[in-house]
């Protein structure tokens, strides 16, 4: 294989608040998946607060599921490009 396909994207779980984000975050590493919260200014002006969870070489809708089943909030999931994932 290819290292193209034997990687997995980088994604942005776009997250209610920024309360919500860090809990995420530690519930995200707490599973051995690293996590970082960050701000973006495009999604606040559009909903939530702006804050979004950054995850790498995970499946998307597993790490959504983990987030959600958990009470987290995941308002939109976004490709490195800014694209909608899920």
């Amino acid at each position: 294989m290819e290292k193209e396909e034997m990687e997995m994207p980088l994604f942005y779980l776009q997250i209610s608040s920024v309360t919500h984000a860090y809990r995420g975050q530690r519930l995200l590493e707490s599973r051995g998946i690293p996590a970082a919260v960050q701000r973006d200014s495009r999604f606040a002006s559009a909903r939530g607060c702006g804050y979004q969870i950054r995850v790498r070489n995970q499946d998307p809708g597993a790490v959504r599921s983990l987030l959600v089943q958990s009470g987290i909030r995941v308002l939109g999931i976004k490709d490195g490009d800014g694209n909608d994932i899920l």
